[in-house]
């Protein structure tokens, strides 16, 4: 089914929750996209990370930098107003902002100043593709949603670190041979895979999949192979989608 509409109606976000965004390929972009949307609707939405992601533009988002918890809170009450996301973070270093603990994110959650918090979950050195680590990812246990993005551009091009991040253990995953080529049924597999994209998710989360970068030649072929394999494996989540985060007049695919 093809999709005119926003990004968050193509995943059918509710009007309030906590999201989870891990994989690799368009985290970022996805966040700020999904938060602008959200703000559109009137909601009150905060962006920040359990690891580390560069500071927000002005037209993204406000952001909010308190060396303390309660400090960090009592900034959050007197930003909030529609219009504008904000960012929260403990401090910025080496140009990044330092993320929050999952602990403070569930604090933030109980203290109801925001109808939506997107959670920026993992890293993946801005690489389209990813396999997880061990300590990978860090996603709060009371998330309601986790996104996971993968980018299409990665298929087709050579499984190594410098296209894929954590590329032995994706291969592993995925089974390839080291320094083969991505193919859409190895990405099926870090998709379905417990220990692939979807690894540490609360059991209660809706699971939600994003294939960006359908925009780019062949990209959309792809993620078609991907879903349907995944179909064919009654391993499809909740919400499956082929779009592009960063380009607007994009239509998005649904599956199912």
């Amino acid at each position: 089914m093809t999709m005119p509409g926003t990004m968050a109606e193509a995943l059918d976000l509710p009007g309030q929750g906590l999201l989870a965004i891990v994989g690799a390929g368009g985290k970022t972009t996805a966040m700020y996209r999904l938060a602008a949307e959200l703000t559109g609707r009137g909601l009150r939405v905060a962006c920040t990370t359990t690891t580390r992601i560069f500071p927000p533009e002005p037209h993204q988002a406000s952001l909010i930098l308190a060396e303390n918890n309660e400090r960090l809170l009592s900034h959050c009450r007197d930003a909030t107003s529609p219009g504008l996301p904000v960012c929260l973070a403990w401090a910025v270093d080496g140009g990044k902002l330092m993320g929050l603990t999952p602990d403070f994110i569930h604090n933030l959650t109980n203290a109801g100043i925001f109808d939506w918090i997107l959670v920026e979950a993992d890293g993946a050195r801005c690489m389209p593709l990813k396999a997880p680590a061990a300590h990978e990812p860090v996603i709060p246990a009371r998330s309601t949603h986790v996104l996971a993005v993968a980018g299409l551009t990665a298929i087709g091009g050579p499984l190594d670190e410098r296209h894929v991040c954590r590329s032995a253990r994706f291969a592993e995953l995925g089974g390839l041979a080291p320094g083969a080529r991505v193919t859409p049924a190895s990405v099926a597999l870090i998709c379905a895979h417990p220990e692939g994209m979807f690894k540490g998710a609360p059991e209660n989360a809706v699971r939600l999949l994003w294939l960006n970068q359908a925009d780019m030649p062949r990209a959309l072929d792809h993620g078609r192979e991907v879903l349907g394999l995944l179909r064919d494996a009654s391993a499809l989540p909740q919400r499956a989608c082929i779009g592009a985060a960063g380009t607007l007049t994009f239509k998005t695919e649904v599956w199912p």
